[in-house]
Formats: C-alpha cells, structure tokens, sequence
C-alpha cells in the first residue's frame, strides 16, 4: 500500500492490414487507471495500467479493448491486485478457548504467539505492545535481521478473570502510522 505499481501490456497485430482499438473499458475503474497509446499506427498499442487505490486488500477486474479484427473483436485483459501494509501482524485475532481452572496443568495453554513482519526492506522496531488489559502479559523478539517480530502473549493465572473476555492488543511499530491490532478471547470457568 502506498507504492504505485504500474505494468505495460503491449497489443500487436499479426493479420495482415490495419488494425485499431476503438474503445476502451473496465469494470475495476475505482481500483486502477489506464491509458491506451498507439506505439504503431494500425499495427501496435500499449496499455498502461496503475493501481490507484488506497484500500487494503485484494481485487481483481478486466479491462477490454473492442478492435477492429474479426478473428478478436475483443481482447481481455485481467488485472489482480492485492494491497498489503509494509507491516502486518498475523495471526490478528488469537483464542484462547475455554480456560478450566479446575484442571491439573492449565496454565500451560496460557501462552500464544504472533508475529510482526515487515514486508520491504529491514529495520523493524516493535516501539510498544499495549494490551488493554493488565492481566495480559506481552513479550517481544527480533529474528530475521530485523524483518520480523515475536510477540508472546501470556495470560497472568492469579489475575484472570471469570467468564467470557475479548480484549485487545495495540502494537506501535516505527513502519506503520497506526497500531497493528490483536483481537485476544477467551472463556475462563
């Protein structure tokens, strides 16, 4: 997200004659521009394409191009993208399913794993993990020369509430504007 990310598809003819495009079309318009420029007249076309948008994501679409051939009145040309922030969290929502306290050894399912990765280039730096509750107790470990961050996420035993909880993680890193978020659930009987 954030980089422009264009791509050249270059249109030639092989028949014999002149060959046109005479209209341009996509259904993807809010996600891409385009533009068509004659490289040769009656011979040859460029379409130049380029992501224009700003959401996070996948998404995929065509743009058609009517000619003047009869053996290909119509060319597609199929376009997928897929958006992604430089860092990303995964998983971004962890359970800790239902927690027995009534039973020998718990605690030891009281501990997950995410990771904070860092998709170009290096030097990612985990500034602060905030969980919003204080009985959750966070760990950070760089690996991958600074690609890649190892958050634990452990639950205190003598501070666990009873009952159902949904609380959250906020992840500051010096890549991203926002906080990544972690959704943390769980039941405690």
């Amino acid at each position: 997200m954030g980089d422009r990310i264009k791509e050249k598809v270059i249109i030639t003819s092989l028949e014999e004659g002149p060959f046109h495009i005479l209209d341009i079309q996509s259904d993807i318009k809010d996600r891409i521009n385009y533009r068509l420029s004659t490289i040769e007249k009656g011979k040859e076309y460029c379409v130049e394409i380029e992501n224009r948008s700003t959401r996070e994501g996948s998404f995929q679409g065509r743009i058609e191009l009517k000619t003047t051939s009869e053996k290909k009145p119509v060319v597609v040309i199929n376009v997928y993208g897929n958006l992604r922030e430089v860092v990303m969290v995964k998983p971004d929502s962890i359970s800790f399913g239902t927690i027995d306290t009534t039973k020998r050894n718990f605690e030891r399912n009281l501990t997950k794993t995410v990771y904070v990765s860092k998709l170009r280039g290096g030097g990612l730096t985990v500034k602060e993990v905030t969980p919003s509750s204080d009985w959750i107790m966070t760990g950070a470990t760089v690996r991958n020369e600074g690609k890649q961050c190892v958050i634990t996420i452990t639950l205190d035993v003598k501070r666990l509430p009873k009952g159902q909880f949904r609380e959250r993680l906020d992840i500051k890193t010096n890549s991203s504007k926002k906080p990544l978020v972690v959704d943390v659930r769980g039941e405690v009987l």
